[in-house]
């Protein structure tokens, strides 16, 4: 009976905390980089939609069994849809997660894409967008899951872009806070007029 209760005890300590389920649905525009021509409007993007069904373990901060869905519309009437999906290794989809005194949780999450897939939404070669890797974040209050203000694309890319019109909006580290195109919620579809958005670490 003993060892019976003692290896439930085992097993109870060992089993993984509670992994808690959210869900986050955002559109809109687009937002200026200070670039002289931003990507969306060279690429003819109109729009953006997320679909993003998360898990967070809050006692390790690491993301769950999640997928984040975007959709981009453009011009033309096309769409170029992406999946992000979360693995063992946390290579492809991962979060930075942060308490923030007083104002919830942040969760920043990436998603390095294949630039195979993304060359698809600009119309060029794989070799000439380097790596893309898509950011979204989304803030947690009360329970309550909204998407964030920092969402966009930064491009990994060296020389190996040069003579590419990706590179404009490459940077040379990976760096969420150097956004080569900004998703902004209040923006009207088709403009890059919107505000500037800015990632507070």
């Amino acid at each position: 009976m003993k060892k019976t209760l003692l290896a439930l005890l085992t097993l109870t300590l060992a089993a993984p905390a509670f992994a808690e389920k959210y869900s986050v649905t955002d559109q809109g525009g687009f937002g200026t980089t200070g670039r002289f021509i931003e990507l969306p409007s060279r690429f003819g993007w109109q729009s953006y939609e997320v679909q993003y069904d998360f898990k967070l373990d809050p006692s390790t901060r690491r993301l769950g069994d999640s997928k984040l869905v975007l959709t981009i519309n453009k011009n033309d009437g096309s769409r170029w849809r992406y999946r992000c999906r979360t693995t063992t290794d946390d290579k492809t989809m991962w979060a930075n997660i942060h308490p923030i005194y007083g104002n919830g949780t942040q969760v920043l999450t990436e998603c390095r894409i294949d630039p195979r897939h993304f060359s698809r939404a600009v119309g060029l070669r794989a070799d000439e967008v380097g790596e893309p890797t898509l950011v979204f974040a989304v803030r947690i209050v009360d329970g309550k899951a909204e998407a964030g203000v920092h969402k966009g694309f930064y491009f990994l890319g060296g020389r190996e872009l040069e003579g590419s019109s990706i590179s404009a909006y490459a940077t040379p580290e990976a760096d969420p806070s150097n956004l080569g195109v900004v998703f902004n919620t209040a923006a009207v579809p088709g403009s890059v007029t919107g505000p500037l958005t800015r990632y507070v670490p």
